[in-house]
């Protein structure tokens, strides 16, 4: 089972959650201040913690200290800031600093297991899945002509080793567009490794990136094999470039014009051969603008330009990817949904999708969950889940659906109507509220931050929403 430290100066607190913990089978260490943790990991290198849960606030060394330390050490531990509400800026600032997340003093123990259970897992899927020789047949759906151009387009780049800038909103597919290139290339068979640049702190993506020396500086305990060294003679997918910072920008540059990289502490240029892939969904030529991202990188990574359009720019797609979904639940699931109610299609072909095709494919698994039979409908949305109405009412605003029947089903208005199509009627504002900011989490995978700025609040405005909604993380 995975090891996890706790480490708070409340020796009460340790010691409640070490028996919570334990009893759902945890190996617990508990720790009263950070610095004993430090030194048992320097001296035990053996029992590194596969995740830490610390308090924020601490006599010897605070919370956000500790997690730069502990970065230092390994880079990879997830970290989990327990706070008071009324310091919830420091623990933002803990979440820059790299955290995992962070959770509201008092909590429910369930509560805090169930983010160490998502934090273990996506460190672990993570790690499993970063360097991987992958001969899985990879396919991109789409029928429009926007995404024939850009399928002609990765079929004519693939087999070069030509720099390739992908651009597009968040749910566009940008990854997946990467790994299509290196999949039909001559690098299919060696490494494809991504590294996202805005989720590692600025002082570690250089490690991250390049590697370093036993001894470079604090918590450099052995050699570290960078990220493009280990996707030498494959593929390097840089995705988020565009949160990359100045300084380090200048040696991506270096790397770029030279193929080479130095790991920090060494003087030792190591020559490379890499395929460089990088993606964005922020303009950088306004960040060019602002002073915020070289030109000249810009310059070097713009060689051969992919736009991936937004889904509601090619509502073509949405069927093509809707079966697609489905085929791909009914298997998971276990079910035979084999058709598409008209009333369903209607609305998936005049809803705005804002977050493209990662929201197509969340509003289909939780119909395909509810799913009785071989046809998929309207009905088929949670009875109890109000995203259906929320977002209908926004689309009904904006002036895009003109279809007056599926109106009248999703807000009760005709009494002639099915009980199957009126579900349960009108709901509160709240309700709508509430399953709107769980949509958007699960759109985002659970990722506070990206949500927070999609329903344009901010992060403690969105934990005090979650807090009063009662919204749990889903593991």
């Amino acid at each position: 089972m995975p090891l996890i430290y706790i480490v708070d100066d409340e020796e009460n607190m340790c010691r409640a959650l070490k028996i919570s913990l334990e009893i759902d089978g945890f190996n617990v260490l508990d720790f009263t201040d950070a610095p004993a943790a430090l030194e048992f990991m320097k001296n035990n290198p053996d029992k590194l913690p596969d995740i830490v849960v610390s308090d924020l606030k601490m006599p010897e060394m605070g919370g956000i200290e500790f997690l730069i330390e502990l970065k230092k050490i390994d880079c990879t531990i997830p970290f989990i800031i327990m706070t008071a509400y009324a310091t919830i800026k420091n623990a933002v600032s803990a979440i820059k600093e790299g955290a995992f997340d962070y959770i509201l003093k008092p909590f429910e123990p369930n509560e805090l297991k169930l983010l160490i259970k998502k934090a273990i897992s996506e460190n672990d899927f993570s790690k499993n899945n970063e360097i991987r020789q992958d001969n899985t047949n990879i396919e991109f759906i789409g029928e429009s002509e926007a995404i024939k151009s850009v399928l002609e387009k990765v079929a004519s780049v693939a087999f070069s080793r030509t720099t390739v800038l992908i651009t597009g909103e968040s749910g566009t597919g940008k990854e997946l567009i990467a790994k299509l290139i290196h999949q039909k290339s001559e690098r299919k068979k060696k490494p494809f490794v991504k590294i996202n640049c805005a989720a590692i702190p600025e002082n570690l993506l250089e490690s991250e990136l390049f590697g370093h020396k036993k001894g470079s500086f604090t918590g450099a305990l052995t050699d570290k094999i960078g990220k493009f060294e280990a996707a030498d003679t494959g593929t390097i997918f840089l995705d988020e470039i565009g949160d990359m910072s100045l300084s380090l920008q200048v040696k991506l540059l270096r790397v770029l014009q030279e193929r080479q990289i130095e790991k920090i502490g060494d003087n030792k240029l190591i020559t490379i051969d890499v395929r460089i892939i990088a993606a964005t969904n922020q303009d950088l030529q306004k960040l060019i603008t602002e002073g915020n991202f070289r030109e000249d990188l810009y310059y070097r990574l713009n060689v051969f330009p992919i736009k991936l359009p937004p889904l509601r720019q090619r509502r073509e797609d949405i069927m093509p990817l809707t079966e697609f979904f489905v085929n791909k639940f009914n298997l998971e699931f276990n079910k035979n949904v084999v058709s598409i109610n008209n009333n369903l299609k209607d609305f998936l072909l005049k809803y705005n999708f804002s977050g493209n095709i990662r929201e197509l494919s969340n509003i289909i698994e939780r119909a395909m969950i509810l799913a009785r039979g071989t046809e998929l409908n309207l009905s088929h949305i949670d009875k109890d889940d109000p995203l259906l109405k929320a977002i209908m009412s926004e689309a009904k605003n904006e002036g895009i659906i003109e279809n007056n029947k599926i109106i009248n089903i999703l807000e009760g208005q005709n009494g002639n109507l099915t009980e199957a199509e009126l579900g349960e009627g009108l709901i509160s504002l709240e309700q709508i509220e509430r399953q709107r900011i769980i949509d958007i989490l699960k759109t985002t995978g659970w990722h506070r931050g990206k949500a927070a700025e999609i329903l344009k609040i901010d992060r403690s405005t969105l934990y005090r929403m979650m807090k009063k909604y009662n919204i749990e993380y889903e593991a």
